[in-house]
């Protein structure tokens, strides 16, 4: 199958409850909206990056070129296991009304805990932290894709401006149209005054998601919020330490997304959806989501991050 975004597969799924799920999971999960899916045979990925092309010469009448080869490296990616099952206890159907509208409740609430987690997980994964997890684009960036220092940014007139912005864009390969900006509210927030200042609002310009709700763009990239829908709490909260005296700060990240870029692997089209229903082991009915599922970092500048973004 091509490389397709879940919320494309989903329209083909034969299981009502699988669409379901997983267009909620979507829905809640920015990163998948956007991350295209290969669907693998086999626990990994075994993948090339280019590491250098090789040389081209001019050559004169009767010369000769200096034979030489591009460097390839070959690189694995693994699937991990993500997942978490559902438990309606009987008196919660007895008490609570109609099955159906509970079990609908408790999968959406699931489905949305998946789509935070993978985002969660995309950004700041940790197999240090969580061996069970696949490492995110926080742990995987640096050289030249790591842009910042423990000084800090501010997008504020006392600070750093627009020029920083314009860095993580030209750190990431292609058009600007092909990129998307992630940010917190917040950022986003300081970041549209120093816009507006500078440029009267010439760098800004609007788009419709998926989902036909309004998404600001930068100079062509468009600008997507991490946020929760709940309390509008985010994973790029001020919490990040610069290693230093300074105050703890936050990042930007910038993601080009496609099948030679940045993009997901998996083992089937969609998340595992199956409903049990009542169970003889306890009173309840269960189901369970699962993905076996990971993250490929195909091109060396598919992606890069600004840290050390101070607040005000």
């Amino acid at each position: 199958m091509a490389d397709i975004t879940l919320l494309e597969a989903a329209k083909h799924s034969k299981s009502q409850l699988e669409a379901f799920v997983t267009k909620i999971i979507v829905e809640t999960s920015p990163i998948l909206e956007y991350l295209p899916m290969k669907t693998i045979t086999g626990p990994a990925l075994r993948y090339h990056r280019e590491s250098s092309l090789g040389s081209i010469d001019f050559r004169g009448v009767g010369g000769t070129y200096t034979a030489d080869a591009g460097v390839i490296n070959p690189l694995f990616e693994a699937l991990v296991i993500m997942g978490g099952e559902v438990s309606i206890d009987n008196f919660e159907v007895k008490t609570m009304g109609n099955l159906l509208d509970l079990k609908t409740a408790k999968y959406r609430m699931k489905a949305r805990k998946a789509g935070i987690t993978f985002t969660e997980t995309f950004f700041e994964g940790d197999t240090a932290t969580d061996p069970y997890a696949f490492d995110g684009l926080r742990k995987r960036l640096s050289g030249n894709q790591l842009i910042g220092s423990s000084v800090g940014v501010k997008f504020s007139a006392a600070g750093m401006k627009l020029p920083i912005l314009d860095e993580v864009l030209d750190a990431v390969i292609g058009d600007n149209s092909d990129k998307i900006l992630f940010m917190s509210a917040a950022t986003r927030r300081a970041l549209t005054a120093v816009i507006r200042a500078e440029t009267g609002s010439g760098l800004i310009t609007f788009t419709q998601d998926t989902f036909g709700k309004q998404q600001m763009k930068y100079a062509g990239a468009t600008i997507r919020i991490i946020a929760m829908e709940d309390d509008a709490s985010t994973i790029f909260g001020f919490d990040e330490d610069p290693g230093d005296a300074a105050s703890d700060t936050c990042s930007i990240y910038c993601v080009r997304f496609g099948s030679e870029y940045v993009h997901g692997i998996q083992s089937s089209p969609l998340p595992s959806v199956k409903d049990f229903g009542e169970v003889e082991a306890k009173p309840a009915h269960m189901g369970r989501i699962e993905w076996f599922c990971g993250l490929v970092l195909k091109h060396p500048r598919c992606a890069a991050r600004i840290k050390g973004i101070l607040t005000e």
